[in-house]
């Protein structure tokens, strides 16, 4: 039953990616398509090949990456924390990234900021050390004798989403009048890449945290019978700690920092993988990956379909993931949050 329930998901996953190349504004004859392709036509010249390839495909592979990406970041949170309403939004690192990737992109435009810095995109980087710091003062505020409290935790990270969106307003109040359009669509939220840059710049940020996140699902697994008890079987709960907000916030400031923020995806697909696959994280945490993937692809279509013009994905994921957030809280089964 289990088995066929995950294959079901995997499935609809799958299918939500191959929609997703189908389905916008243009109508896709594929047999058009697939007579283009057999030609050896290049995409220029092939109108409904060209669609795909050049606005389709990038669009789609950084909504599978990113719905990858936020989702694995939002399965680890929770073990990590042992915490069901952690993840990436309501810690206030999305927020953070976004403040991070705003301040960049104005002083760059307007102070004459190097666009590149050690080496790195400076917009990626600021996201991330943004990020970063926001993590870490939640997680300090939150630290008590050894242990994390959840609610001091859930409170610290709203707040400090709170200071970042005060910091996104400062900057619009400073930036260029002209940037100040195209900055607030990027943060509502978009997969609408052009190109395949940016889709390459996703995966060269969230592949490699991928892996790193996978490779500690056997220690959450450990983690899950308390912190002393992991700790006398071997796992070095600091270091785990340590790895899993420091490689969760970097992947989560390189997705904020190319499709802006996009919110609640690391707190509704885990949940829904988790009643599926149980709390087995060497399973949960592979097939919440490939569900995220499925799920931002789904909300792509959507966002597309609501109006006539495109709904910035964003605030689809908003509508969906706010009333499920509430859902959560009235459900009142948290064994874990005393202080």
């Amino acid at each position: 039953m289990r088995r066929s329930a995950i294959a079901s998901l995997i499935a609809v996953s799958a299918g939500m990616v191959a929609l997703s190349l189908v389905v916008g504004t243009e109508q896709i004859d594929l047999g058009q398509a697939w007579r283009e392709w057999r030609e050896g036509l290049p995409p220029e010249q092939a109108p409904m090949l060209g669609i795909i390839l050049n606005q389709r495909l990038p669009r789609t592979l950084a909504a599978l990456i990113v719905g990858c990406g936020l989702a694995l970041a939002g399965a680890a949170f929770q073990a990590m924390l042992r915490n069901p309403l952690a993840e990436p939004y309501t810690l206030g690192v999305a927020s953070a990234g976004a403040f991070g990737a705003w301040t960049a992109t104005v002083l760059i435009g307007a102070y004459g900021l190097p666009g590149l810095l050690l080496g790195l995109p400076t917009v990626q980087l600021l996201a991330f050390l943004f990020a970063e710091a926001d993590i870490i003062v939640v997680y300090l505020l939150a630290a008590h004798r050894d242990r994390v409290s959840p609610s001091v935790l859930l409170l610290g990270g709203i707040t400090m989403g709170m200071l970042a969106n005060g910091g996104i307003l400062f900057m619009r109040y400073v930036a260029d009048p002209n940037r100040i359009v195209m900055m607030d669509r990027w943060l509502m939220g978009g997969v609408d890449v052009l190109g395949y840059r940016p889709v390459l710049t996703l995966l060269a940020g969230v592949a490699p945290c991928a892996v790193i996140l996978l490779a500690q699902a056997p220690k959450y697994d450990q983690l899950g019978f308390g912190t002393e008890l992991a700790a006398g079987r071997g796992v070095n709960v600091r270091l785990l700690t340590g790895v899993t907000f420091a490689v969760g916030s970097l992947m989560t400031a390189v997705a904020v920092s190319v499709v802006g923020t996009i919110a609640f995806v690391g707190l509704i697909v885990p949940h829904i993988v988790r009643s599926i696959t149980g709390s087995r994280h060497r399973l949960l945490l592979p097939v919440s990956a490939v569900a995220g993937g499925g799920f931002l692809c789904f909300c792509d279509i959507i966002a597309r379909k609501i109006l006539p013009g495109e709904t910035p994905i964003g605030i689809v994921t908003t509508l969906l993931g706010g009333p499920f957030f509430l859902y959560l809280l009235l459900r009142r089964r948290f064994t874990d949050w005393d202080a």
